[in-house]
């Protein structure tokens, strides 16, 4: 239940939560409210909030905020140095290779099948050094050891204490099944959005600890203390808010719930295709997500086909789809070529709230007719 959650006023749809008229001063109280809510969600302060557009944008305000906080205190590229998974989101890896062309020593640390957080060190002449690890991997669902990378920075911490190093997250496929208490999970910067929440789309927070120095990459405005300029949407703000403190109250129940279905899933297909693999079956994974190989298959002729057949799975992460179509060939999942090789039949199987044994069955059946239309 929400009830100790302090509650939110309607949204107001017209109102401009900057305004100092009554509508205006009801929508910013909204707001604030709203802010209260996912503040206490994570055991945080109102202040540590920033309300965002999503999870994108937040890695970028994280990343580049903090690389640009220690420049302006003259601290040189060459002298920060930031470390990252292999296998990060794209708007992790893409912002990393923004900075690297600006100079900035970046290492990327493999994390499958398991990160060693013993392999993030200070390297020779660095002022500044930025961790950014995400919780959950969007395409295989590995879980990755958050908390021992923190033990690892907080250790570096006491070796270094000239040296300024900050903690990021991308936690935006853990909320629904994780808890995600910032002091328990050790880290300065967070990243959520709505994509996983069953909300609207179009809204996200960067958590940023108090005492972490950030600073604004894009300017027009105030709102969010001035870290995020724009009118915020107060709508999605308060669905995201509510959205998240439910998922956060039921995530032990919704955790066992999943695993059950994916359990009955996997035991399922491996019962009908005994040639398909697993993926990260062994290690810590979310319980939404059953990463599927069949090897020397196309993965998009596979997603392709169990779609004709009411079957909705993906091949890679979907902020690859939108890739130009000439380049969507040489832009397929680094993860799964890594693991694979090439045509190696990858689809990811999500589950989620209302998903049924009876669908489960039915998506065995439809990959099961699949392999049996192209093998024969």
């Amino acid at each position: 239940m929400l009830d100790r959650f302090p509650k939110i006023a309607n949204p107001i749809a017209g109102a401009n939560p900057s305004a100092l008229h009554q509508e205006g001063v009801a929508a910013r109280s909204a707001i604030e409210n709203a802010r209260m809510v996912v503040a206490q969600g994570i055991t945080a302060h109102t202040d540590e909030i920033i309300f965002t557009s999503g999870a994108t944008e937040s890695n970028n305000v994280a990343l580049f905020g903090c690389v640009k906080a220690w420049e302006s205190k003259g601290i040189k590229p060459d002298e920060i140095a930031v470390f990252v998974g292999e296998y990060e989101h794209a708007s992790i890896g893409e912002c990393v290779s923004v900075l690297k062309s600006h100079g900035v020593q970046v290492f990327t640390l493999p994390t499958i099948p398991l990160c060693n957080p013993k392999e993030i060190i200070v390297p020779s002449g660095i002022k500044a050094l930025l961790v950014s690890f995400m919780y959950v991997n969007n395409e295989i669902g590995a879980v990755l050891p958050i908390k021992d990378i923190a033990k690892r920075v907080r250790k570096l911490r006491k070796e270094y204490q000239d040296i300024e190093i900050v903690l990021h997250t991308d936690a935006t496929q853990a909320p629904l099944y994780f808890s995600l208490g910032v002091p328990q999970l050790g880290i300065d910067m967070m990243t959520l959005g709505a994509t996983k929440l069953y909300c609207p789309k179009g809204v996200g927070m960067l958590y940023i600890r108090r005492g972490i120095d950030i600073k604004p990459i894009i300017y027009g405005g105030g709102q969010e203390y001035g870290m995020r300029p724009g009118t915020e949407s107060l709508s999605l703000v308060h669905a995201f808010a509510y959205a998240f403190a439910y998922a956060q109250q039921h995530c032990h129940e919704s955790y066992e719930q999943m695993k059950a279905l994916q359990k009955y899933f996997e035991t399922s297909i491996q019962q009908v295709i005994p040639d398909i693999h697993i993926t990260a079956n062994e290690t810590n994974r979310t319980p939404h997500i059953s990463h599927t190989v069949i090897e020397g298959f196309d993965s998009e002729l596979l997603v392709i086909e169990l779609d004709a057949r009411g079957i909705s799975v993906s091949s890679k992460s979907a902020c690859k789809n939108d890739l130009p179509v000439q380049g969507r060939e040489k832009e397929e999942s680094n993860i799964v070529r890594a693991l694979y090789g090439q045509n190696s039949g990858a689809v990811r199987f999500s589950f989620g709230r209302w998903t049924t044994k009876d669908e489960l069955d039915r998506a065995v059946i439809a990959l099961k007719s699949v392999l049996y239309k192209y093998r024969t």
